[in-house]
């Protein structure tokens, strides 16, 4: 009732079909932005061939469960960050990377999406939508969703929480109720906001292990925390809506642990801590290292977040007479909680940043709203400089960028192997994750391994027709010459990486 008395109705209608239209409108950038950028692209680098034949074994073999590569478990994470992928695979005998990569562009938009409506909660739509645009246009956000990795899906189920979280911690002046308390459209809302928050968890964990749990968790008791509401603490953490995160974890766990026993799920957590705590964990780098490689991928909007520090504790201002603290606060807590707990993380990649980008969009918002109050000549110019940011953006991947990559796309080397039309015997020789995952993604089957010693000894099905896939730079001499010996030929080579190469060899007609 109160909602209706302090706003006409035909005012509600008119803001709703304003907020409609920014929205779709952000949704259309974005989808198509993304979809340009990955437009005749293909399967490079060393992640997405990897991650790209895990979810194609899946859609071969409907084993959603557990992770295969080449028909052995792949361990690093649980499987649902491999499912979007996989659902798309399947709709093909034969998919092409395009399909493989499309799913990746649907949750950037869905976290673009997102990131609108956490400022449109804490704040409003206009800063929303300017959150939601500064993310889709960031480099690195865009990059960020133009490979096949997991990543993405822990990053959508990430802020789909934390926008649970602020949506049900703003629906009432008394926050974190129990589900049973609280009557009326309010009430019901604030109970599905933070039942969104406990199910978007349990998506993360599922994703990519502990650091989907850990990030959320994180962020929301340490912005409690700064707000002293201890007691929405104790609520947050011992609510009955825990249950709903640990459902979809336990219905997990257990089919797995009756299918193949405890040795999995205990694998799945090793590798988690591994991450965090080892030394000798993979990609292992100094504790400073995001300090320097953080605002690289954040241009070209680093500058506005500077801007609005600037102006929120300019001596001139009081700090009432600034808005957007509730916005400032979050995502400042929610920014510092991510870039803090990764640098004490042992493994360290940029790739890893990705939780930063919707808080870091949020922070640059406020600090572009604060230059269009300074300058208001600038929101005539906000569309023309979209559009020529679309472009120019369009122009750099389809012109540069896809073309550089399609070069150390593995899709001709088998490419080559298919053509061959003996129907002999395929192998691959000392493969790397990446060479295992293009091969079934590629060929659909899983392909025997072999050594260096199985070739030089002859240990395989050496028949008229046989193709062997080797992963190196074809730089071992002995090796080869023993293949030239026995009638073999050189059909495809190509780089992958930064130092890695691989080569086919056929005896073959």
């Amino acid at each position: 009732m109160l909602l209706h008395k302090t706003w006409p109705q035909s005012s509600l209608k008119e803001g709703g079909k304003k907020s409609s239209r920014a929205w779709l409108a952000l949704l259309i950038f974005t989808l198509a932005l993304q979809i340009l950028s990955i437009w005749n692209l293909e399967l490079s680098g060393r992640d997405s061939p990897r991650v790209a034949g895990i979810a194609r074994e899946m859609a071969v073999t409907s084993n959603y469960l557990i992770p295969r590569l080449n028909g052995e478990n792949f361990l690093e994470y649980p499987p649902l960050g491999y499912w979007p992928i996989a659902l798309t695979l399947s709709m093909s005998e034969k998919p092409p990377d395009f399909l493989a990569l499309l799913p990746i562009v649907f949750l950037g938009t869905g976290t673009v999406l997102i990131t609108f409506l956490i400022g449109k909660a804490l704040i409003g739509g206009r800063i929303g939508l300017m959150a939601g645009f500064i993310l889709s246009t960031m480099p690195a956000f865009i990059t960020y969703h133009r490979h096949c990795r997991v990543d993405p899906a822990l990053l959508f189920f990430i802020t789909l929480s934390l926008y649970g979280f602020v949506a049900g911690y703003n629906a009432s002046p008394s926050p974190l109720p129990s589900p049973l308390e609280g009557e009326g459209w309010v009430g019901g809302k604030r109970v599905l906001f933070f039942a969104l928050f406990y199910l978007a968890m349990a998506g993360a964990f599922l994703s990519k292990g502990i650091i989907g749990v850990a990030i959320p968790i994180a962020t929301a008791v340490v912005f409690l925390i700064t707000r002293k509401d201890f007691k929405a603490i104790g609520k947050l953490l011992l609510s009955p809506g825990i249950l709903l995160f640990m459902l979809p974890i336990f219905l997990w766990v257990g089919s797995v642990w009756w299918l193949e026993g405890p040795g999995i799920i205990k694998e799945v957590i090793r590798q988690s801590l591994t991450r965090f705590f080892s030394p000798s964990a993979d990609h292992t780098k100094p504790f400073y290292f995001y300090f320097i490689h953080t605002f690289t991928p954040l241009l070209p909007w680093t500058v506005l977040p500077l801007v609005l520090l600037w102006y929120r504790w300019k001596p001139t201002h009081t700090r009432e007479s600034l808005s957007h603290s509730s916005l400032l606060r979050f995502s400042l807590v929610w920014f510092l909680t991510v870039f803090v707990g990764l640098s004490l993380a042992s493994a360290k990649r940029a790739l890893y940043l990705g939780p930063v980008f919707p808080p870091f969009a949020l922070l640059t918002a406020l600090g572009w709203d604060r230059i269009r109050e300074k300058f208001p000549e600038v929101k005539r110019s906000e569309a023309y400089g979209l559009i020529v940011i679309f472009l120019v953006y369009i122009g750099v991947y389809l012109l540069v960028i896809t073309p550089l990559e399609r070069k150390e796309s593995l899709q001709p080397v088998f490419e080559a192997v298919s053509s061959q039309r003996t129907n002999g015997p395929i192998y691959l020789v000392n493969p790397s994750e990446t060479i295992r995952g293009a091969a079934f993604f590629y060929l659909g089957k899983r392909i025997p391994i072999l050594n260096d010693q199985d070739v030089l000894w002859g240990r395989f099905e050496d028949h008229p027709g046989t193709t062997l896939v080797i992963d190196s730079f074809c730089d071992n001499d002995q090796l080869l010459n023993n293949l030239r010996s026995k009638g073999y030929r050189l059909l495809s080579q190509r780089k992958y990486g930064k130092a890695a190469g691989v080569c086919v060899y056929s005896n073959g007609s």
